[in-house]
């Protein structure tokens, strides 16, 4: 039987060019469904950036888990969305005034406000310290368009909001990072042949020792141990101008938790 079916993927396209996002996109769709029956057409963007696809054919469900697995699906209204469920979000805003965190979990987002509260972010990443939530956001690199994971803990239609906390595999990945002492560099806006062609030019291969996707235009730079990001974005900084780029220090995530020290 032939299945026909419209997916949003769990991928936030900002800074990309149309142009720029299609070859690449269709190259990794082509890729996750080279053994399977079906064809995927990239139908474009959502209003607030999330990319739609239409998919085609017997194996249509299985090239559906696929997808959910390795890029995750997005929520396009509210009856997709449940209390407990786990999304990648993408950061919007930091709240000064409310004290929050807002985030994008797919196009449902457009018509339904979604954050994170300060409460939520004490507690998971503070061990409940009183810190504001700039510095929080600071720290551990939760920035505009930065990817997150995220658990749905409260939804309130009347009044169009959406609460939710870091979920467990993100509070595991900071943990690590900040167990493991290296420093990285969170990179955002463009693929990662342009951070590779960056790296070589400005001639920092022995610094940089792994790159990891976060998204398809998010990204993971570690660094050597002993080896300084910031010093790292200088360099590489000028052949990246349409990348935000984000120094993540363990130093400092190990003081804003255990509140020895100060963060800057």
């Amino acid at each position: 039987m032939v299945m026909d079916s419209r997916l949003v993927i769990a991928e936030r396209i900002r800074y990309v060019a149309r142009e720029e996002l299609r070859a690449p996109v269709e190259a990794r769709l082509r890729k996750l469904s080279s053994s399977l029956d079906v064809s995927v057409k990239l139908e474009g963007v959502s209003s607030n950036g999330f990319m739609k696809i239409e998919v085609q054919g017997s194996d249509s469900e299985i090239f559906t888990e696929l997808i959910k697995r390795e890029l995750g699906l997005a929520p396009s209204d509210l009856s997709e969305v449940e209390v407990h469920d786990n999304f990648k979000a993408y950061v919007t805003k930091i709240d000064q005034n409310r004290q929050s965190i807002e985030v994008q979990i797919g196009p449902v987002s457009a018509q339904f406000k979604s954050e994170i509260p300060r409460e939520s972010l004490m507690a998971q990443l503070c061990d409940g310290r009183n810190i504001l939530v700039d510095k929080i956001a600071r720290t551990y690199c939760i920035q505009e368009d930065v990817p997150l994971l995220v658990r749905i803990t409260f939804i309130d239609p009347d009044h169009r909001h959406i609460e939710a906390w870091i979920s467990d595999d993100q509070i595991s990945r900071f943990d690590q990072w900040r167990r493991q002492r290296f420093h990285r560099i969170i990179a955002i806006g463009g693929f990662q042949d342009q951070l590779r062609e960056a790296i070589r030019l400005s001639k920092v291969e022995r610094d940089v020792i792994q790159l990891e996707e976060l998204a398809m235009t998010s990204h993971c730079l570690v660094c050597k141990l002993g080896t300084d990001a910031p010093g790292v974005i200088a360099k590489i900084g000028r052949y990246l101008s349409n990348f935000k780029l984000h120094a993540f220090l363990p130093d400092r995530a190990e003081e804003l938790r255990t509140g020895l020290g100060e963060p800057r």
